[in-house]
């Protein structure tokens, strides 16, 4: 009778191992066959307006925000671009004040 079981368990314990070598075997020959090529990632860059480099008046609103931020760059490209997605169509300076003023407002 134990001798019967222990036949049992040994046919079970194979069928097992073969049913894992099978599935080893067929993943191994798909990792063989060529994989498609990756795209390249696009990086997406927002649209800047000229005005963002050259004025003046806007430079100096980068510097506050950048002073307020203590440098944070990628902080104030985070919030410039969330204040763009809420209100949409406004100018660059606007952002910038707005940012400026949301800050100031919130440390009070």
């Amino acid at each position: 009778m134990e001798i019967l079981l222990l036949l049992k368990l040994a046919l079970m314990i194979l069928s097992l191992l073969a049913a894992v070598c099978k599935s080893v075997k067929s993943s191994a020959q798909q990792s063989d066959q060529p994989k498609p090529e990756a795209q390249p990632v696009k990086k997406l860059r927002g649209k800047v307006s000229q005005s963002y480099r050259s004025d003046p008046k806007n430079r100096a609103l980068q510097e506050d925000l950048l002073t307020l931020l203590r440098n944070d760059i990628p902080a104030a490209k985070r919030l410039l671009v969330y204040q763009r997605q809420l209100n949409p169509g406004k100018s660059d300076n606007w952002y910038l004040e707005k940012v400026i003023y949301d800050l100031e407002r919130d440390r009070r």
